[in-house]
């Protein structure tokens, strides 16, 4: 187990990581918005950019590929506009309707829910795009990235996955399955699905991509859910300042959620396994890699840390 000298060289790296992406946005991304948007259009995108959190996504990518460099960091904005974009898109009044989101008003209620609408949009496209600033030879690459994230943001994933969260809670009886199917299929495309396409596409710029493709896609998956169950255990347990956003929404509206049908300690204890489960297969990763930011050490401070996490 990692031991606390190794977890507080970790968070230094974790800090170091997110402190070289929020400079890549400062360089690259809201002078490209500026440039090319209305004033009103490119206030907003950047207003829900800088809203923060802990940029996981970007992050995933940088400790997939081993290393911090121009194309990962373009490969982490691309990653991190979808992401902010189905934020924006999922407080709308029409969707889960909340007036916060990391601890700031949400866009629509800061701006209008016209302007959110369409900030939402233009971040959407703004990240297929800004693949193309990946530099490679290799003719296959650009058309791997592009596959990926429209599976990982796309109907095959995210977007499906909100479609049934939202039948879920308000048509039920429009699906089949149980429940207990339901959400897992849910949350495997709402938030795993992305999370996934993170460490895929990290993983693409390796020259060994092929060979750590599979456990990485399991790793993925796992932390997928890893961060539901989280999610949905803060929602009960946790406060506005711990969350970024409203708490106990879900239980309010009668969503389903993992605590709902299994209770709060059997998904504490899920919790546990899923993260036993994710340090023995980033130690598969680590013993085939020199990588600069080891799986195995990635996440070993989560369940410490299960209270304080932000979106």
């Amino acid at each position: 187990m990692t031991n606390l000298i190794q977890v507080s060289e970790l968070s230094s790296q974790l800090k170091r990581s997110k402190e070289r992406f929020e400079e890549y946005l400062e360089k690259e991304a809201y002078p490209q918005f500026q440039k090319d948007s209305t004033p009103e259009l490119a206030d907003a995108m950047e207003y829900s950019l800088r809203a923060g959190g802990k940029r996981l996504r970007p992050i995933l990518v940088f400790a997939s590929y081993g290393k911090i460099d121009k194309d990962s960091l373009a490969i982490g904005a691309a990653l991190e506009f979808i992401h902010t974009y189905s934020l924006i898109h999922d407080d709308l009044p029409s969707m889960d309707d909340d007036d916060f989101r990391r601890g700031k008003p949400s866009l629509h209620k800061q701006f209008s829910e016209a302007t959110a609408i369409l900030a939402g949009d233009a971040l959407q496209a703004y990240a297929f795009g800004w693949l193309s600033r990946v530099e490679s030879t290799n003719q296959n690459l650009h058309k791997d990235l592009l596959s990926l994230l429209a599976e990982g943001a796309g109907a095959p994933g995210m977007v499906s996955g909100q479609m049934y969260d939202l039948l879920l809670e308000r048509n039920p009886s429009s699906l089949s399955g149980s429940k207990e199917e339901l959400l897992v299929k849910t949350h495997r495309m709402k938030t795993g699905a992305l999370i996934g396409a993170s460490f895929l596409m990290g993983n693409r710029l390796r020259a060994d991509f092929q060979t750590r493709a599979k456990t990485i896609g399991e790793y993925g998956a796992k932390l997928g859910l890893l961060f539901q169950i989280t999610d949905d255990i803060l929602d009960i347990e946790g406060t506005k300042e711990d969350l970024g956003k409203t708490p106990g929404k879900d239980n309010r509206s009668g969503k389903i959620t993992y605590p709902s049908l299994y209770g709060m300690d059997v998904c504490k204890k899920m919790v546990l396994t899923l993260v036993a489960e994710l340090e023995t297969l980033g130690s598969e990763i680590d013993s085939s890699s020199k990588d600069s930011l080891e799986f195995t050490d990635f996440f070993v401070s989560l369940p410490a840390n299960i209270g304080k996490r932000k979106n």
